[in-house]
């Protein structure tokens, strides 16, 4: 891909979990339009019971910009859905679409100089 500074990244996430205290089942959309210099490393996790969880985009963002490539989409896990203790597992999940935009460049129109018309 040419210039990386000329392209804008858009993030879209849908985040899908169970709250473990009542049962209830979470969908949280999300979308962020971002430059290769701003992109999140890490989105929150909106489980109220997860403490310091996410999930760790950055490092896909980053892959991707580099591989030339223009969209990638996946799944990832909380980071915390395997604790170091072993309790308070969040099992959140988001699926997730990447995708590099060019700018839209509008060409300039050519200019016709009369002047130098040629009979």
């Amino acid at each position: 891909m040419g210039n990386q500074n000329s392209v804008f990244v858009v993030v879209e996430w849908q985040e899908q979990g169970t709250m473990t205290i009542n049962g209830d089942r979470l969908l949280k959309k999300g979308r962020r339009v971002c430059t290769p210099n701003d992109f999140p490393e890490k989105l929150p996790c909106h489980n109220p019971e997860c403490e310091g969880g996410g999930f760790e985009i950055g490092s896909r963002i980053s892959a991707l910009l580099a591989s030339g490539q223009y969209s990638e989409q996946n799944s990832l896990i909380c980071t915390n859905a395997v604790p170091r203790n072993r309790t308070n597992r969040c099992l959140h999940t988001i699926f997730y679409s990447i995708t590099l935009v060019l700018p839209y460049e509008r060409s300039q129109p050519s200019v016709v100089d009369s002047s130098q018309h040629v009979d």
